[in-house]
């Protein structure tokens, strides 16, 4: 039979593999490696079964893939290529590390593979194996490292400047016991200036509809979100359990957060957390209180298109809250781009790629913003602080006039409309 992606061979390997990745672990790999996490013993049956299957489904949709075109860069030749790892028939080197780190974790090729298999999971894993084993991480990575263990954001900024974005919120303090929704702001939306427009916007908006909500500031420490995608588990979980102290403490009912990636971690690599507090992204928050809100918002003229970011798509399975918020602001033309949803583009700026490798970031995230183009659309939305920056480089590399902004800032704009009255 053909090593193709068709209906029987997409069967043949979805059965194969729901039969028998529960009983496979290769005893060598089992002998090898001693008490395994969870993580990493999930990792080696994926790789396992991946060999069981070879159809190379994954690496038809494979973002990375595309650009480099090597069959090792695949999510297939990953798996091959942890197998021979964890069997000790090779030893890691450089080479190991430039395959396991040119991932973007984004999942896409999740969609198209014929198994069913969590690739993206089995990634962070291997990362974390060559971590714990000491192989040297990439030089960029390094710095994000030392910035986190330093300063509790991978910025390079200090705790003091977490309050910057926030000069007109300095009164919203959390109060512990008292206050009852925290505004989780991230390191990103936080520290990077050309994005503090976003965070502003949200605080805005929550007060526009009378939210009691309070500011870690200062406080606020990284969710370990950038630790965790390139396998730093060590520094991972200590960011963890100081930030599930402090969010135990303050005692609010509900966090929301307007970055994808720290509302993915939060929402499930925090595996209590989620059972303890509500977690909501800000576009499943905007989206409630607009449906509560019944009144027409003030209208913005525009044509717009939506870029759905990984974290909130993928792995979040988010799509219709961002598109209802889109859909209820008057004045609007919506226009939905040809990958969209579960089949959107990755905007190249996942995975730790764009610190390792920024050109090849820039090069995924040009043919996103080709996509949004081909619509006819002023404006590209989306929901995400990492795919706002990509997608803003995109523009400027080529001289796109679109504009590139946040949901939550179009809903200010929106908002603000009206007087931007506070409630």
């Amino acid at each position: 039979m053909e090593f193709c992606c068709g209906k029987s061979k997409r069967y043949i390997c979805h059965m194969f593999a729901a039969s028998w990745g529960s009983r496979i672990m290769n005893p060598v790999c089992s002998a090898r490696l001693g008490n395994m996490d969870s993580e990493l013993d999930a990792a080696i049956r994926t790789s396992e079964m991946c060999s069981l299957c070879r159809c190379g489904c994954c690496k038809d949709e494979c973002p990375m893939y595309a650009e480099i075109l090597e069959e090792s860069i695949s999510p297939k030749g990953r798996n091959v290529l942890f197998r021979a790892l964890s069997q000790g028939l090779i030893s890691p080197d450089s080479k190991t590390v430039r395959i396991a780190y040119s991932c973007l974790l984004c999942k896409r090729d999740e969609i198209s593979c014929s198994a069913g298999l969590k690739n993206a999971q089995a990634t962070e894993a291997f990362r974390q194996y060559l971590v714990d084993h000491g192989i040297p991480l990439l030089s960029g990575h390094n710095v994000l490292v030392k910035s986190l263990e330093n300063y509790r954001n991978p910025w390079q900024e200090s705790k003091a400047a977490r309050k910057r974005w926030a000069k007109e919120f300095q009164d919203r303090r959390l109060v512990p016991g008292k206050t009852k929704t925290l505004f989780y702001v991230g390191c990103t939306y936080a520290l990077d200036r050309s994005l503090q427009e976003s965070p502003r916007a949200l605080a805005r908006a929550m007060e526009w509809f009378g939210e009691d909500f309070g500011l870690l500031l200062d406080l606020e420490t990284c969710c370990g979100s950038t630790a965790k995608r390139i396998g730093h588990k060590r520094l991972f979980d200590e960011l963890r359990g100081e930030n599930e102290r402090r969010l135990r403490e303050a005692k609010v009912h509900t966090i929301v957060t307007a970055c994808s990636g720290c509302y993915k971690t939060l929402k499930q690599d925090y595996p209590e957390l989620d059972k303890e507090v509500q977690i909501l992204h800000s576009t499943e928050y905007l989206a409630r209180r607009i449906r509560d809100h019944r009144q027409e918002l003030p209208p913005v003229t525009m044509k717009a298109t939506y870029h759905d970011p990984c974290h909130l798509g993928r792995y979040a399975k988010i799509y219709e809250a961002p598109r209802e918020i889109l859909g209820s602001i008057p004045g609007l033309t919506f226009a939905e781009m040809s990958s969209s949803r579960e089949l959107s583009r990755c905007c190249g700026g996942g995975g730790g790629v764009k610190t390792a490798y920024p050109e090849i970031s820039l090069a995924i995230a040009k043919k996103r913003l080709r996509d949004a183009e081909a619509t006819g659309a002023d404006a590209l939305v989306t929901a995400c602080p990492f795919c706002v920056q990509s997608l803003r480089a995109a523009a400027e590399a080529t001289g796109s006039k679109m504009e590139i902004l946040s949901l939550e800032v179009l809903v200010w704009r929106s908002l603000s409309q009206g007087g931007g009255q506070r409630n």
